[in-house]
């Protein structure tokens, strides 16, 4: 597979390795050279992946990996306070969902090389184009007494290759599923939205813009959430700025009063508990925390909501394909890979409820 920086797409300028799960984070949750696993090996005999965590490295720009510090310097801060169950502010949570932007698409751009490109992607997209482009969301759950530990789960499905949407990560006792995608929550946080129609020949979404309706709706998303947890959304109206008649959907008294950076196009962020949804208030508070903790049995759990979420948005994006022979590959490949997702699928349920896929 040819060589590419994870965060440019550009050939590699000086050789240099970039961690997607950063080193500091690493040593935050054990040994540095702790034999991990990483799914499998589908060029051995579909034999188990391991090796240790700190090789779990990819291709990146010298320049690109420096420029890139600065938010993996700001984001520890965060962890740590979310490991030690501190008060955090809607704009850590907001560095929190860029960073994790960032880990999600380095993975999906990681995973290739270790499968030597099953598939046959040809990334469109990368880190540095990826962050804060579209609505995002986290779920954060707690587990009750869980040992220190580093594990993530859907990009060791095949269908993560696919559809990139979700994943989760446990970093020691906390667990927060992340997913991202246009108009996740756009539409019911009153902003507003971008409607998908189709997907062109040339792999380009063309979208009818509509305008919001200033008002939450509850839930957030209309989908089965996990119990015992809390969520936090973004909505991001960026691609309003490049449209033409662009600032007529934002010129609003909702939009201007629920707006992070107008810059930037990212909306304010707002908490879904059990029974309400909100914006986040503007002082670093304990309210992103559950109470309610979960047992390391249910774990399990983790992973079919991961994968169930990502082969939804990959179902979506089929119908959306404008042409009948591209629809036709791709429910051909979906075929293919549900049948190895589900011994993965069986696998990542027993790992995650042992917590050490990978620990």
């Amino acid at each position: 597979m040819e060589r590419f920086c994870v965060f440019c797409g550009e050939s590699p300028e000086e050789k240099n390795k970039e961690h997607v799960l950063p080193a500091w984070l690493i040593e935050l949750t054990g040994d540095p050279k702790r034999i991990a696993v990483f799914g499998i090996d589908f060029n051995r005999d579909f034999t188990i992946r391991k090796f240790s965590f700190d090789a779990f490295v990819f291709p990146a720009c010298t320049a690109c990996n420096s420029a890139f510090g600065q938010l993996e310097q700001s984001v520890k801060q965060v962890i740590v306070k979310m490991v030690a169950h501190q008060p955090l502010s809607a704009n850590d949570l907001i560095l929190l969902l860029d960073w994790l932007d960032k880990v999600r698409v380095g993975l999906w751009l990681g995973y290739p090389y270790l499968n030597k490109n099953l598939l046959g992607i040809k990334p469109r997209f990368h880190i540095e184009s990826r962050i804060g482009r579209a609505d995002r969301m986290a779920t954060i759950l707690h587990l009750d007494d869980a040992d220190d530990g580093l594990t993530f789960v859907g990009p060791e499905f095949m269908s993560y290759q696919l559809s990139p949407t979700c994943f989760g990560l446990r970093i020691n006792g906390v667990c927060i599923i992340n997913a991202s995608g246009i108009s996740l929550c756009s539409r019911r946080l009153g902003f507003p939205y971008l409607q998908p129609l189709r997907v062109r020949d040339d792999r380009e979404l063309e979208a009818i813009p509509k305008f919001g309706s200033a008002r939450v709706m509850n839930p957030v998303e209309r989908i089965s959430r996990l119990p015992r947890s809390v969520s936090v959304y973004q909505p991001i109206f960026r691609g309003f700025l490049d449209l033409d008649n662009g600032k007529q959907y934002l010129a609003n008294e909702w939009v201007s009063e629920h707006t992070a950076d107008a810059t930037k196009g990212h909306g304010t962020l707002f908490i879904q508990r059990a029974d309400s949804v909100e914006a986040y208030g503007a002082e670093p508070s304990v309210d992103w925390i559950c109470t309610e903790k979960w047992s390391k049995s249910e774990m399990g759990l983790i992973a079919e909501h991961v994968h169930n979420r990502m082969r939804r948005d990959f179902e979506v994006s089929i119908r959306l394909v404008s042409s009948k022979e591209g629809r036709k590959q791709l429910r051909t490949d979906a075929v293919m890979v549900k049948q190895v997702d589900k011994a993965m699928l069986l696998s990542a349920r027993q790992h995650l409820r042992d917590l050490d896929l990978p620990k």
